[in-house]
C-alpha cells in the first residue's frame, strides 16, 4: 500500500470516529497542525545546531511560531502552501473557534452556522437537500414524521461524509508537499 493511501486511511479512520461536528473539527485541526509542523521542519535547514537550538526556540511553546495560525501564514507567504489550502485551514480554525466560544449550543452538521461556512471549503461538495415531504401528499402523521426524521438523519450523514472527505483531501495535500528547502 502506498504511503499516500496509508495516510489517507489513517486520517479517514481518525475523523470517522468523531460523531459530532466539534469532535470532528478538533481532530481535523490536530491532524492539520501536525502536517503544518512537518512542513515547517522541511522548510528549515537540517544543520544539527539549528535543529537542536534554533528551531525549537521558534516553534516551541513560547516561540514566535507557536500558534498554528502564524505558522500557516508563514508557509503561505513563502509559497509553500497554496492560497486555497491556506484559506481552508483558516476557515476550519475559525469555525472551531466559534464552536469553542458557544459551548452551550450543540450544533449539527446541517445547521446553518456550520453548513454555510463548510460549503466554502474547496473540496466540499454539498449534496442537494433530501425532500422532507413527497409531492402530492397532504397527510401528516407518524409515518410522515418518521420519514422526515429519516431524511434529516440521512442528509446529515451525507454532509458529514462530504466534510470528512474534504478535510482528508486537504490534510493529504499538506502531507504530500515535498522538497521544501527555503532556508538552507
Amino acid at each position: 500500500m502506498s504511503k499516500k493511501r496509508l495516510q489517507e486511511d489513517i486520517i479517514l479512520e481518525t475523523l470517522n470516529q468523531k460523531p459530532d461536528i466539534y469532535g470532528l473539527l478538533s481532530s481535523a485541526i490536530g491532524i492539520i497542525s501536525k502536517s503544518i509542523n512537518n512542513l515547517m521542519m522541511k522548510a528549515f535547514c537540517k544543520e544539527k545546531h539549528a535543529i537542536k537550538f534554533v528551531i525549537p526556540s521558534l516553534v516551541g511553546h513560547k516561540g514566535p511560531l507557536n500558534e498554528l495560525s502564524v505558522r500557516l501564514k508563514l508557509l503561505y507567504a513563502l509559497g509553500v502552501i497554496s492560497r486555497e489550502d491556506y484559506e481552508d485551514v483558516e476557515l476550519l480554525i475559525a469555525i472551531l473557534d466559534e464552536l469553542n466560544m458557544d459551548k452551550e449550543t450543540t450544533y449539527t452538521f446541517i445547521d446553518d452556522e456550520i453548513l454555510g461556512p463548510i460549503s466554502l471549503l474547496q473540496d466540499m461538495i454539498i449534496p442537494p437537500n433530501l425532500p422532507i415531504k413527497q409531492k402530492g401528499t397532504h397527510e401528516i402523521g407518524i409515518v410522515d414524521s418518521m420519514k422526515s426524521s429519516m431524511y434529516h438523519q440521512r442528509y446529515q450523514q451525507m454532509i458529514r461524509a462530504s466534510l470528512i472527505i474534504a478535510i482528508t483531501n486537504l490534510a493529504t495535500r499538506l502531507n504530500q508537499q515535498q522538497h521544501v528547502r527555503l532556508f538552507s
